[in-house]
């Protein structure tokens, strides 16, 4: 025996001491960072065409022809975005990448965390009793994130201002649609 009794006695704590931080390194590694679940599956957006985010039927239900893509540079990079509008009921919509994910958005004054289909969101209102605008930025990878708004640019039939749970429960229709329609493709 090359250790005797002695060396094997004091290779334990050291075993055990290199055990026990390999076992809370292992802990701290993976999984979503901040106050978003697990994904359910990544999504790359970095090359999809972002006018598939809605369907025919689901553009049909909107009132809205099919979309127009553009590009635009944000202070963190190029940013690709679709947008539909419909001008009879006055709501427009937007599905844009941002490169740097969705914890960009985490701490937004007034913003909230939450979680549409099984995703991380951030849902940011502005302007609500003017023209109100609802945007959520989800939660599709590490390092990406779609930004979804939605913006009521005219009164209802009743000459009001339409809600602000009015316009997010639209953006979350359209997040549900992005989801299902880009996952497949950008996966």
């Amino acid at each position: 025996m090359i250790f005797g009794r002695a060396g094997v006695a004091r290779s334990v704590p050291w075993v055990c001491a290199v055990f026990v931080v390999g076992v809370v390194l292992a802990g701290c590694s993976g999984g979503p960072q901040g106050p978003f679940p697990d994904r359910p599956a990544d999504i790359d957006v970095s090359t999809v065409d972002l006018c598939t985010a809605l369907t025919a039927e689901e553009r049909a239900e909107l009132g809205v022809e099919a979309g127009e893509a553009k590009t635009a540079e944000l202070n963190n990079g190029p940013t690709r975005i679709c947008g539909w509008s419909n001008f009879d009921d006055g709501y427009n919509y937007g599905v844009q990448t941002i490169a740097d994910g969705a914890m960009v958005a985490v701490g937004i004054p007034g913003s909230t965390v939450q979680v549409v289909d099984g995703y991380g969101v951030v849902v940011e209102t502005t302007q609500e009793t003017v023209a109100p605008r609802c945007a959520l930025y989800v939660d599709v990878a590490e390092t990406q994130a779609l930004r979804v708004q939605v913006r009521a640019i005219k009164n209802d039939d009743a000459g009001r201002i339409p809600s602000i749970e009015t316009v997010c429960g639209r953006a979350e229709s359209v997040v549900s649609s992005a989801l299902r329609n880009l996952g497949g493709a950008g996966s």
